[in-house]
């Protein structure tokens, strides 16, 4: 088959990687097939990564938007959904199966408007005959007139695949009928990871240049700040462990994690000399994994390192700014104690739960392992169920 994947054009996101690199590892896998896929993307070296992280070399670059014959405006939008105008490209009709990869830009947890313009694009797809699954998504809730526009766009597509509980719960409620439960993509093991000896000689903390701007405080130094304060009670706390400052995700320049890990390792390194590792270069996910599976815990102010903290077994305090991370950490999992919601808590409030929560840490290390194994069985059977259920379309 042709595969047009959307949403992995990054993989200097490595939370967009993993997804990207799982979903074709394991579709060839679940079809015995190889197909070809097409993965939008501005820099071919997205596509080296893919093919070197998966050994696919079947993995083609293309540019974003491919599907269409120019980039859509208002008028081309309300002119194609009143079928006044076709705007699906030549390419497009060459394409078999369209992903739409896992994340939250079906929320509106950052406005309201790319919800709707993309739900539409797919759906005009659909409407060509191509089939289009969106697969490992958190979505909704939709507000106002959007609950009604929503459903009638999202039950076009072929089938949604929802990565939590949560927005499963919604989608149904909504009255959609092309749902079916699964997991986040990256809950599965990595091609080239590798099970390796828990050491625990780390603490790895992955800091956001993003997640300050949705703090219900806001302002960087302050966020800063809140960093560093962490920081000193995990230097205290364990003086036998190297705490390692890792960028996860390095483009695009405005969300550059290196810029923060820079700063922070400035601001310690003095003071805790030969303790704090900076990782700025450019890894893959499973070199990534590398560093967790010989942490003894995980602290992280992006989602996908909790993701990879549980697929290696380890336990993780995730600094949250979206509703994602309560679907999967605490509707999946049963680890909702262990989020702290910088939406929600101010500084001091933040400074006190983050001790609490190593105390807790301390306190229930078994229990919290146990839970993610349980439950990681639990993930990869609905994952393979998903890709089963998308090959038998």
């Amino acid at each position: 088959m042709n595969i047009y994947v959307c949403h992995c054009s990054n993989t200097f996101n490595y939370g967009s990687m993993m997804m990207g690199e799982n979903f074709i590892r394991y579709f060839n896998e679940v079809t015995n097939a190889s197909h070809h896929y097409y993965v939008e993307t501005e820099d071919d070296i997205n596509i080296q990564r893919l093919r070197t992280a998966t050994g696919i070399e079947e993995i083609y670059p293309t540019a974003v938007n491919s599907l269409f014959i120019r980039p859509l405006n208002k008028y081309d939008y309300l002119l194609s959904e009143m079928r006044f105008i076709n705007l699906v490209s030549d390419f497009a009709r060459k394409i078999d199966l369209v992903v739409v990869l896992g994340g939250d830009d079906f929320t509106e947890d950052y406005g309201w408007k790319d919800p709707v313009i993309n739900a539409l694009r797919f759906s005009f797809l659909k409407r060509q005959g191509i089939r289009v699954v969106l697969l490992g998504q958190t979505m909704g809730p939709y507000h106002s007139f959007r609950v009604s526009l929503m459903k009638h766009i999202l039950g076009r597509l072929d089938q949604i695949y929802p990565r939590d509980e949560i927005t499963f719960s919604y989608l149904k409620d909504m009255g959609l009928k092309n749902i079916s439960m699964t997991d986040d993509l990256a809950l599965l093991p990595l091609s080239k990871q590798k099970a390796r000896e828990k050491l625990k000689q780390y603490i790895t903390y992955c800091p956001s240049e993003l997640i300050y701007r949705y703090a219900k405080e806001g302002d960087r130094d302050s966020w800063i700040d809140f960093n560093c304060f962490m920081a000193d009670i995990i230097l205290n706390r364990y003086p036998d462990k190297k705490l390692i400052l890792l960028a996860h995700v390095l483009k695009p320049p405005h969300v550059d994690d290196r810029v923060i890990v820079k700063e922070l390792f400035n601001l310690l390194n003095e003071k805790y000399p030969e303790r704090i590792l900076a990782k700025t270069d450019e890894l893959y996910p499973y070199e990534v994994r590398d560093l967790i599976q010989e942490s003894l815990f995980v602290v992280s102010s992006r989602m996908h390192p909790v993701i990879s903290s549980i697929q290696c077994v380890i336990p993780a305090i995730a600094l949250s700014y979206s509703s994602k991370y309560w679907g999967i950490i605490d509707g999946r999992y049963g680890l909702g104690d262990y989020i702290i919601d910088v939406r929600y808590l101010n500084y001091n409030e933040m400074k006190e739960k983050f001790v609490e929560l190593i105390h807790k840490i301390e306190a229930e290390y078994e229990q919290i392992e146990e839970k993610m194994s349980i439950n990681n069985a639990v993930a990869i059977r609905s994952i393979f169920n998903a890709l089963e259920s998308i090959r038998d379309l």
